[in-house]
């Protein structure tokens, strides 16, 4: 009986593993439709995380879709990058939304490397930019891709190898990019809440992804604390995106900004913004823009910023839940979610990753001009 028993189960565990194997295999996506922990099957079957994310938008030989003047914001996550791509937007239509409205930042300013269906690939979903009807029956492309628009924006969080010849003009594309680091306790504690704040139709989608529990936020912040440190699941998004991203700061294309700076001189960034995209702006112009990219606008209009998917019929939902994204993002809050100790740790850590040049340790922490 014993023996029948070690049989069976060795027969049903066989079985699953081939079964698991069949489908990583022919149609690794399906994984996705087992709840909440779909996407555990999708990574150890080698699916790439996050599995939503991926390079060939910009890898080379494969850019032949970016035009002339494309802007390219790629900010560290949580820190500033929707804002960025706010402010670069009124910047190019100088505050004019009536005549270029703004409905939601998926649409104005897309995300090519984030894929909106389950299975499809970069060169699938790139013909839908330009093939897809909302709705409500405008083109997509007209909000993302209008004629009268001196460039186009679209959101990335990479670093510069990730877009290769393109960074310094080598390939004769006049591409810009716009990079912003965060001081990292600040960024840590912007992110700490973030993971939770995913909505639950989009977690479906992905089997369970980005997973995440309701807990103290102290408990949270610890958590992420952990993964931003070397070997962390976050560690590409803090010390080497500070370090790459600062070989490149003086190349033509390159416009390196800091959150810091950002958030205590907004007129002075919006007008660094526009001189670097080429765009003059009347001193009545740019107090719009100054004021549509402020805080107290963006919370009012929070419903433009929680990132829909038009690329994907059958998803009628955003990837935020509603009223959560939108933080006031201060200078100094992540001082308020560690313990000196924890502290401590992190400014050795950044003594570690930026001692090589004292002016790179300074400007992480604390931004100023550079």
């Amino acid at each position: 009986m014993v023996v029948s028993i070690s049989k069976l189960v060795t027969g049903m565990v066989l079985t699953i593993a081939i079964a698991i194997g069949s489908i990583a295999t022919y149609k690794q996506e399906l994984f996705f439709k087992i709840p909440k922990y779909g996407f555990i099957l999708w990574a150890i079957t080698g699916g790439a995380m996050p599995p939503y994310i991926v390079p060939g938008p910009f890898e080379e030989g494969n850019t032949d879709w970016l035009k002339d003047g494309d802007v390219v914001v790629t900010v560290a996550p949580k820190s500033g990058t929707t804002w960025m791509l706010y402010c670069s937007h009124q910047i190019r239509v100088k505050g004019n939304d009536e005549k270029f409205p703004y409905k939601d930042v998926s649409l104005s300013t897309p995300w090519p490397e984030l894929i909106q269906t389950p299975g499809d690939s970069w060169e699938f979903q790139k013909e839908k930019y330009n093939s897809t009807i909302l709705s409500d029956g405008t083109p997509y492309k007209k909000y993302w891709d209008h004629p009268e628009y001196p460039f186009r924006v679209f959101k990335a969080h990479s670093s510069p190898e990730s877009f290769g010849s393109l960074i310094g003009n080598t390939d004769k594309k006049n591409i810009r990019f716009l990079a912003m680091a965060r001081n990292g306790l600040d960024q840590i504690a912007s992110m700490t809440p973030f993971v939770i704040n995913h909505s639950d139709q989009f977690k479906s989608l992905w089997g369970g992804f980005p997973p995440g529990r309701p807990a103290p936020l102290r408990e949270l912040a610890k958590e992420r604390l952990e993964q931003a440190k070397p070997l962390g699941i976050w560690h590409t998004s803090f010390f080497p995106y500070v370090n790459d991203w600062w070989k490149v700061k003086d190349e033509e294309n390159v416009l390196l900004l800091h959150y810091t700076d950002a958030k205590n001189d907004l007129p002075g960034t919006v007008s660094k913004m526009a001189n670097f995209y080429g765009v003059n702006l009347t001193e009545k112009e740019h107090a719009n823009v100054v004021e549509k990219c402020s805080y107290n606008h963006m919370k009012k209009h929070e419903h433009m910023f929680e990132y829909s998917l038009p690329l994907n019929p059958d998803y009628e939902g955003t990837i935020m839940k509603s009223g959560k994204f939108i933080g006031k993002g201060e200078n100094g809050v992540g001082k308020v979610y560690f313990t000196d100790e924890e502290k401590e740790e992190w400014y050795k850590l950044e003594e570690e990753h930026y001692g090589d040049d004292p002016a790179k340790l300074s400007w992480a922490r604390y931004g100023s001009d550079i």
